[in-house]
């Protein structure tokens, strides 16, 4: 009796113990959270009773905390809370969609919601609060199943929280998909918007046009030849599983570009009826469907009376984006139909086959969505446009009376990296890398938007994008040895990106912080190892870089719970046998020092380090200017005036390269002039640009009355194609 007395004191101890360190990390932060200094244990007597209609989310607490507990928790409807409890109920007076409470004290948990979705998030809140290991799939013993006292009030700021799966460009496995419903619901996202159609491929299985997915869903021939589809009853069960989740999945079904592996299979949607092939590389296709014959609209009605039979969501996304008239210009169809509609334009052709889809989706009770293209062009009916690139169609939209979903590329396409570091993944380069902090730090009511228009702003969608699949062979899966490495990187892609977007549209932007959301991420990343999630393990954190005793002392801070920094002072890059960092660093040259996360010996972080400045730049010669907003003009070309003097030092073919290094907008370049001691004596006049790409951003010239003491002058003609956010160097090197 008193071994068993001297138990359950230790227990208790233990458990109180366990409580006063943990913290309320919750990502997306709620909207109101008390602690009240009791704690809930969870054990194996623990009930989970619920009120009727919430037999579901029951019963998916109840998988989600079976594997690691290795408990089967006893489930009843009912509507009085009992000791050692988890009580599901819903209550009409919160009417906020989505919204929950939960309150946690030592004898029972309750959750409450004014909708089955509410009680979904309370339970995806509670499973936060819980130890880490509550994601794993197997059983976790020796661990206090303890939840720490609070009561929470919770909605979410926008109703549209979405993140897009590109998998035209390369086939996921229907596990796939399911598991990135996981992923979202984890972070109360709750939309899948699912890009089935593009160039590159066709994913949905439609029976009545059997070729879209026998010929258009692969590429490539014989041993190279991959791709897949979705079956009717595959795209049922996605469908399913999601909707126990909370998610609406979005089909989008491109028009009218994006459509190549669709016209490969039937010819006769293009204007021309040539046979194509379903590209092995990536790029935008100039062919469209044919607007100028009515088969393509029959094709058209066919092919979305079956997607709208298989998709219950209100929406269908319909693409609109990055369309090319060349075909539509030299199509007699399409020409005939113009002049029949008294149309002047290949754009007011496309309105027209726009109106004419939206009509059709109409009778089946569908709001149209499109990439924010489609809400510039005069649709007849409200519409929602997704705001991919000009934040600026955000305001006309709203004022135009659409709605919009904020999927501005610098924020929230996760196909581009995270960082530029020497040995991060290949992604997407037209942009700059999109750190977490910039995936963060950003308003979906943009400046310039009237509060009045609030409730046309829907919310947000993330990117992922799969275009480097089919830039090269390093990225498929290996079948012969069932190596996921399109999983893997697709999870380093989203994550911990996907939980930054989450708070974007969950949490109200007043309560939103960087360094709390910083520190409530240290330990999501073992969640992330419990549940089996790849994720992308982020660089020690900066603390302090202090000049001292000619020198610099290095304060670091480890960014992920339960890993360890590991660093080097001698130039040679970090590794996972370094030294183990415990306090300040002192190091005589700063470039010397590199350091890295360990989470194990195969999980590590690229390295933190000092890089000199343009290192790796060499190759362009030296350094002859930089450019900062303050130099340039917007949208009007103006002169950028370098000092060539000393550069340019000898009678040689010069070469001068202009860099994007960072900002919102690229730099256009109109031409370049070379002046000896006022006088013009060079130039070399042609049009260039550098920014997230480049092109023609290199400019020669030649010097062959060169004259020691000389004075050198380079001017260019420059401006920032949208607006002056822009930075970048100029380097010049004799050939």
């Amino acid at each position: 009796m008193k071994n068993r007395v001297l138990f359950i004191f230790l227990l208790s101890f233990a458990v109180l113990s366990l409580i006063a360190g943990q913290t309320t990390d919750i990502i997306p932060r709620p909207q109101k959270l008390k602690e009240n200094g009791q704690a809930f244990v969870l054990n194996e007597k623990t009930k989970i009773i619920y009120t009727k209609g919430l037999q579901k989310q029951a019963e998916l607490l109840e998988c989600a905390l079976s594997p690691a507990t290795g408990w089967d928790f006893v489930l009843s409807e009912g509507n009085k809370a009992k000791i050692n409890s988890i009580v599901l109920q819903l209550d009409a007076q919160i009417n906020n969609a989505e919204g929950y409470r939960l309150h946690v004290e030592d004898k029972n948990i309750r959750i409450t919601g004014g909708d089955a979705a509410g009680i979904f998030y309370g339970v995806q809140t509670l499973l936060q609060l819980l130890p880490a290991e509550v994601y794993s799939k197997q059983r976790q013993k020796e661990v206090a199943w303890a939840v720490p006292g609070v009561s929470i009030e919770d909605a979410p700021s926008y109703p549209w929280r979405g993140m897009m799966l590109d998998v035209s460009r390369y086939f996921f496995e229907k596990d796939y998909v399911l598991r990135f419903i996981d992923m979202m619901a984890m972070y109360k996202l709750n939309v899948l918007h699912f890009h089935l159609i593009d160039d590159a491929g066709w994913r949905l299985e439609i029976k009545k046009y059997p070729k879209l997915t026998s010929v258009g869903a692969w590429r490539g021939e014989g041993k190279d030849r991959i791709g897949g589809f979705y079956t009717q009853e595959d795209i049922k069960d996605i469908v399913a599983y999601a909707a126990a989740r909370n998610v609406e999945v979005i089909p989008e079904i491109e028009l009218p570009a994006h459509v190549l592996a669709a016209i490969v299979a039937y010819p006769h949607l293009s204007c021309t009826g040539k046979q194509h092939q379903v590209p092995t590389r990536h790029f935008i296709s100039r062919d469209l469907y044919c607007p100028g014959k009515e088969s393509t609209f029959e094709f058209l009605e066919d092919v979305f009376a079956e997607t709208v039979a298989l998709f219950p969501s209100q929406y269908v996304h319909i693409g609109g984006d990055e369309a090319v008239y060349d075909r539509w210009k030299e199509c007699p169809h399409c020409q005939q139909r113009k002049e029949e509609l008294g149309i002047q334009t290949e754009k007011e052709l496309r309105t027209y086959m726009n109106n004419r889809v939206q009509k059709m989706l109409a009778a089946h009770g569908k709001t149209v969505v499109g990439w924010d293209e489609l809400i510039e062009e005069g649709l007849a009916e409200k519409a929602v446009g997704m705001v991919w690139h000009d934040k600026k169609k955000a305001l006309t939209g709203t004022r135009d009376g659409h709605d919009v979903v904020m999927a501005l590329t610098g924020h929230t396409y996760f196909d581009f990296p995270e960082s530029s570091i020497p040995g991060e993944v290949k992604a997407a380069t037209w942009l700059p890398p999109i750190s977490l902090q910039k995936a963060y730090e950003w308003d979906p009511m943009l400046d310039g938007l009237d509060e009045k228009y609030r409730d046309q702003v829907l919310g947000v969608n993330g990117c992922l994008w799969s275009d480097q699949f089919i830039h090269g062979d390093e990225l498929p899966r290996i079948n012969a040895i069932n190596e996921n490495r399109a999983e893997k990187y697709m999870d380093y892609l989203t994550f911990p990106r996907m939980a930054a977007l989450a708070e974007v549209g969950w949490t109200p932007q007043v309560l939103r912080s960087w360094e709390n959301f910083e520190d409530n991420m240290a330990t999501h990343y073992r969640r992330y190892d419990q549940a089996g999630y790849g994720y992308r393990v982020p660089q020690p954190k900066l603390i302090a870089k202090e000049e001292e005793n000619g020198g610099f002392l290095i304060t670091l801070e480890n960014p992920v719970e339960g890993a360890h920094i590991r660093y080097s002072t001698d130039g040679i890059p970090a590794n996972v046998h370094s030294t183990v960092y415990t306090a300040p660093v002192q190091v005589e040259d700063i470039h010397d020092f590199q350091a890295i996360t360990v989470v194990n010996r195969r999980q590590f972080s690229l390295p933190l380090y000092f890089p000199k400045k343009y290192e790796g730049y060499e190759k362009y010669g030296t350094l002859l200017a930089e450019w900062t907003p303050k130099a340039i003009k917007a949208k009007v070309f103006g002169a950028f005036e370098m000092n060539a003097t000393g550069k340019i030092n000898k009678n040689a073919a010069y070469e001068l390269t202009f860099l994007f290094t960072g900002g919102q907008y690229r730099l256009d370049i109109e031409s370049v002039e070379v002046f000896k001691n006022g006088q013009k004596i060079a130039e070399d006049l042609h049009t260039g640009f550098t920014g997230g790409t480049a092109h023609n951003n290199v400019y020669k010239f030649t010097i062959d009355e060169y004259e020691t003491g000389a004075a050198f002058t380079i001017k260019a003609r420059v401006r920032g194609d949208l607006g002056n956010d822009s930075n970048g160097a100029v380097f010049i090197k004799a050939l």
